[in-house]
């Protein structure tokens, strides 16, 4: 926030802002992302939240989409509450589940929200809708070193000399 008795810098642009055409969207998918920031912040109903800022690399971009974000690309992740005291279950396991997240240990009684950055968290992007644009969004977190899910609709593979059963009532 500037204060009141600060002048604001004057910006330069290097071309016409109107001739600036809003970059492709990051297509749905994994990426690994950074911790780049934290914030604590306070939602329009007044609950206490982290703003904690990812950046995705530009190599885990596909090259097109890459060219655009040369410092990789940013999304938000506005969904850790700060929990409201020991009788806050919900926020208290959503908070563990997102320190597990970025690897870090849940066996402790102090958070320190700066241990955050700079660690590393699979972030499961879909396309979302703000403001009627379309636009990628973060919908999930996972740990870095997270195992992929077998297919849907596929069974996992079974170890080797025994045959995979069955779903679903026999016949």
């Amino acid at each position: 926030m500037i204060a009141d008795d600060e002048p604001m810098e004057i910006l330069e642009l290097e071309e016409s802002l109107a001739d600036v055409e809003k970059p492709k969207e990051i297509p749905p998918g994994t990426y690994l992302g950074e911790v780049q920031s934290v914030e604590k912040a306070t939602s329009g109903k007044g609950n206490s939240y982290y703003a904690i800022q990812f950046r995705i690399p530009p190599d885990e971009l596909a090259a097109d989409i890459a060219e655009q974000y040369e410092d990789g690309a940013v999304l938000f992740w506005n969904r850790v509450m700060v929990p409201k005291g020991r009788t806050d279950r919900r926020g208290l396991f959503n908070l563990r589940k997102f320190v597990e997240a970025l690897g870090l240990d849940a066996n402790t009684t102090t958070i320190d929200p700066n241990d955050w950055m700079g660690r590393q968290a699979r972030l499961i992007v879909k396309s979302g809708s703000y403001a009627g644009e379309t636009r990628a969004e973060i919908r999930a977190i996972e740990a870095a070193e997270a195992k992929a899910a077998p297919a849907r609709g596929k069974p996992a593979a079974a170890p080797a000399g025994k045959p995979a059963r069955a779903r679903g009532k026999a016949a």
